[in-house]
This record gives structure tokens, sequence and C-alpha cells, in this order.
């Protein structure tokens, strides 16, 4: 759906910027927390409708705060530190240069991962900050965005496609998107499955000993090895997954035709090509936010090799 597509991608772009701040930092690079700031300041007028200014342009002395708008009566501070001791150093500044008296509410917007305090309330009688609401992440951005109409969010896709060096990449082919997702899932160390493979199906002897007689060893051990920690569970997923038989059978024809057109581009050499192509999709998965490991990726493309859908025996693929 566009929708999903959209903010898969606002996502992938929030994501990006936060990682990208965060290495900054570490490297003591700070000037890049004042494009965040005026890259935020921009964002959060477009999702809702604010009219912030930065502050810290406006009037230096309002170290506690970032952001602005004295229509709304909101104050923003965007940080990269998600400590409670930051918070009540925050909120104490707030109260100190009493911005309190100019702004309503204080929201603390981390651009990485936000820490569920163990206080509710930070601040005293003048002012208090409630730490469940008033404490953003990028998290929380994302779920408001996903909530808005879907003009709106293509808007702010488009938004931060425009303002960011580094694009989310394009929706993938529904085949390849299939395999990477099997894969996923067969990765899942919580499945109840995990560790539970045994071997009871022979292998295809013109395939593996005379087709591929110099690898035959090798094949052999590389499945064996990732039998059992993923058997039971690819089994399990293409029983019981929503994937569907239909999409799983378009997935094989599309490795038939992938992994022939690889193994012709490595000489024959089907260790080669195998590296070639689990290489490939672990690349994919890493670029479009699937969260396997390689190990399920190699079990996944070498299982298909046994089953015939990689690397095809030519007179049976060709008819």
């Amino acid at each position: 759906m566009n929708r999903q597509d959209c903010q898969k991608s606002i996502i992938s772009s929030l994501s990006w910027l936060s990682s990208q701040v965060g290495i900054h930092n570490r490297l003591n690079l700070t000037d890049i927390n004042i494009h965040a700031e005026n890259f935020y300041r921009d964002l959060l007028n477009l999702v809702f409708g604010y009219n912030l200014v930065n502050i810290n342009i406006t009037d230096p002395n309002a170290a506690a705060i970032d952001l602005g708008d004295k229509s709304n009566r909101i104050a923003i501070q965007v940080t990269s530190t998600s400590t409670l001791a930051k918070t009540r150093h925050t909120v104490k500044q707030f109260i100190d240069k009493k911005l309190h008296e100019k702004y309503d509410r204080l929201i603390i917007l981390n651009i990485g991962s936000k820490t569920k305090h163990s206080v509710l309330k930070v601040g005293g009688d003048t002012y208090s900050l409630n730490t469940k609401d008033d404490i953003w992440d990028i998290g929380d951005l994302s779920f408001e965005i996903n909530d808005m109409k879907l003009q709106d969010i293509q808007e702010v896709k488009n938004f931060l496609n425009n303002q960011l060096y580094v694009k989310p990449t394009e929706q993938l082919p529904r085949n390849v998107e299939t395999i990477l997702r099997l894969i996923t899932l067969i990765s899942d160390e919580e499945h109840p499955a995990v560790g539970g493979g045994f071997l009871d199906e022979p292998f295809p002897d013109e395939k593996i000993n005379k087709r591929f007689a110099d690898y035959a060893d090798f094949l052999k051990q590389e499945f064996f090895a990732l039998y059992r920690e993923y058997g039971a569970v690819l089994a399990s997923v293409e029983e019981e997954s929503d994937i569907g038989q239909v999409k799983v059978r378009r997935v094989a024809q599309h490795l038939r035709v992938y992994s022939d057109k690889v193994l012709t581009e490595c000489g024959g050499d089907p260790k080669k090509a195998l590296e070639k192509l689990i290489h490939g999709f672990v690349g994919m998965l890493n670029e479009n936010g699937f969260e396997a490991d390689t190990g399920a990726a190699q079990f996944y493309i070498v299982k298909q090799l046994i089953k015939c859908n990689v690397f095809p025996n030519r007179e049976g693929y060709y008819g």
C-alpha cells in the first residue's frame, strides 16, 4: 500500500539521520547538531502545523530549549542524550530562566531512542514535565506521521527525501522481497522450532554428487551445519506464514533464472556463485531494514540449491 511504502521510507530517513548525528557526536563533530535543530524545526512545523523558530539563533540565552513556538506556547529541546540526569538538568534550566512563563509545554525530542524514566514527573510546583507524554523520539514521530492523511504523509516523505543526502532505496520486486521476508522469518531466534531440525530427505544425486561432484563435500557440509538451526523453522514458516504457496512457487522460478545467471558469471563455480548470491541478499537485507542473520540467508539459498531451485540442472530447467 502507498501508506505503508511511504512510512517505510520515512522510518529509513529518520533512522539514517539519527545514526549520522550519533557518529558525528562521537567524533566531536557537533556542527551537525545545529543543522539537526533546523531540520527538526521544519519537520515538526510540517507534521504538527507549529510555528517553531530556532531559539538558539534569536535568543542565545535560552539554553534550556532549541526551538520555540510563541503562538502555540510550545518549547522543544532537540537532544541525543536520553538520561534522567539530562532531563532533570533541562527542566531545571527551563524553570530557572523562567521560560515556563513564555511556554506552557516543554517537549524533549530525542533524535535516537528515548529512555523510559523511573519517575513520571520531573520538576516542581512551578513547572513539571511528564516523562511519558513530553519526551519523544523518532518512534513517536513515526507514529504521529502514520496517523496523518496519505497526502500529508507523502508530503513528509518528499520533504525527507529532499532534505537528506541518502534517500531510501526503491521498492523491491515482489519476488525478491518475498525471499528477504522468508530469510527474515527463519532467522527469528524466538521461534519454537529453532534448533529442532533433522534431515529426513535425501540429496538429489544428479545435482550434488554428479553435476557438482568437485564441490559435493562443501555443499553437503554447508547444508548439514545449518539444517539443525534453521531447517524446522523454514518448514514451519512455509507452512504457516501468510506468504502463500503461489508466491513460494514464483520465488522458486525467480531463483532458477537469477541463480543460473550468477553461476554463469562465476564460470560455473558453485562455491563462488553461492557466496555471491548470499552476499547479494544480505546486502539487500541491510539496505531495506530486514533484520536477518547471514546464517539464515545462507541456509535458505543452500536449501533452494538442494531443491534444484538454485543452479538448476539445465536439461530440466530448459526442458
